[in-house]
């Protein structure tokens, strides 16, 4: 009986970058002697559909089926959340984002590693292409180059959803997979990993498998910069908080950030004396970073993919550099009798993410103090995404 592999895509009115990723996929091999049944799932993330026009054109005759769907519900946890639903009855799924592009050998890598592995989850690097005059901090810096980090077969605590490969028992057992308490501002990836990891799933690294992704000129800033630096920490510390909530997890998330703050210092100090600009870049990251670790503590974040990014691509109509990917609207039909009890057990399992999110990110709102909730809509502990394992 043959393996079944989806390629998960999520899009947003990025027609281009979308055209140029179903090319890439579609030109992709397989192992020898494999018996892989291939097909890719592509969620827009437009309510208006703008990515029917590509699609259309592969049709019949593509090397791998496409089936497509919209999912109105605006946010990047809903159309994530949607394509784990697509791909349930899958061996595995494969997340990737409709800015990259497969290399050749990409996919016949990516499976390689995960029958050799045994592991659970398979995840590879992310080669940003830089636009033609982007500032010369961005050739010092790896924001947009994660090739490097980690050895082949080197086991991780964590993971993202832009080249990784997800067996089906992962996302049967923790589930619902992507919370809504990160509609825009990103790290409902590096949330359900945490909680993967946590669950005592396999998180292995291959080098090989690398994609590219093309880095639009509005991510080149310094500006640009900070405010992914801190997102970034805000959405570590509010990921952490939901999976243990409690006392000991907010002092060693302020033990975290506070230690981020204090090595930016030290980064700073080094890059200056011995005029090292990785150093300094290093340093504006972890201060960053660290400053928005102790800002997630009290819920605050910075709602990245409000924005449009891409816009430099003509063909494209603007939109933030990874589309809206989604978590989970509701769990129904066939997905939601087999899941149910799962769930509640994996909940029970693990004791984590059963509070309710910081101030008012459930609705996806953005920087500034958390309000008090309003009392008259309905409580996120009231969400399934609220008893997650």
């Amino acid at each position: 009986m043959s393996t079944c592999v989806a390629i998960a895509v999520i899009t947003f009115r990025r027609p281009a970058l979308l055209r140029g990723l179903l090319r890439s996929l579609q030109a992709q091999e397989l192992p020898a002697d494999s018996d892989y049944a291939i097909r890719i799932v592509v969620v827009d993330n437009d309510a208006e559909g703008s990515a029917a026009q590509v699609l259309a054109e592969f049709g019949a005759g593509t090397p791998y089926p496409i089936e497509s769907v919209v999912e109105p519900e605006p946010g990047i946890p809903f159309a994530r959340e949607k394509s784990v639903e697509l791909c349930w009855n899958d061996d595995a799924l494969i997340f990737v984002d409709d800015d990259e592009v497969a290399p050749p050998g990409w996919l016949k890598t990516l499976l390689t590693a995960w029958e050799s592995s045994g592991a659970d989850v398979v995840t590879g690097p992310v080669k940003g292409n830089l636009p033609p005059g982007a500032p010369p901090w961005n050739h010092y810096s790896d924001v947009h180059d994660s090739t490097g980090k980690h050895v082949t077969g080197e086991e991780l605590r964590k993971a993202y959803t832009n080249n990784t490969l997800v067996s089906r028992r992962v996302y049967h057992a923790v589930t619902p997979g992507f919370h809504t308490a990160f509609r825009y501002t990103g790290s409902s990836d590096l949330h359900f990993f945490l909680r993967v990891y946590r669950a005592g799933f396999r998180i292995v690294w291959c080098e090989e498998a690398y994609i590219a992704e093309e880095v639009p000129v509005g991510r080149t800033t310094l500006r640009w910069l900070v405010r992914r630096a801190f997102r970034s920490g805000s959405g570590d510390t509010i990921s952490r908080l939901l999976i243990r909530p409690g006392a000991v997890s907010y002092v060693l998330v302020l033990a975290y950030a506070s230690a981020r703050v204090i090595s930016a210092i030290g980064f700073a100090l080094t890059g200056l004396l011995l005029g090292r600009k990785t150093h300094l870049l290093k340093a504006v990251r972890r201060f960053f970073s660290g400053v928005g670790s102790l800002a997630g503590i009290v819920g605050i974040n910075h709602d990245e993919y409000r924005e449009r990014h891409g816009a430099e691509h003509a063909a494209d109509r603007p939109a933030d550099n990874s589309p809206h990917k989604s978590p989970d609207g509701s769990l129904n039909g066939q997905r939601n009798g087999q899941v149910n009890g799962q769930a509640n057990g994996s909940a029970d399992r693990a004791g984590d993410g059963r509070g309710a999110v910081p101030g008012d990110l459930a609705g996806g709102a953005g920087p500034g103090a958390a309000p008090v909730a309003d009392q008259g809509r309905s409580s996120l502990a009231d969400h399934p995404d609220a008893r997650l394992p």
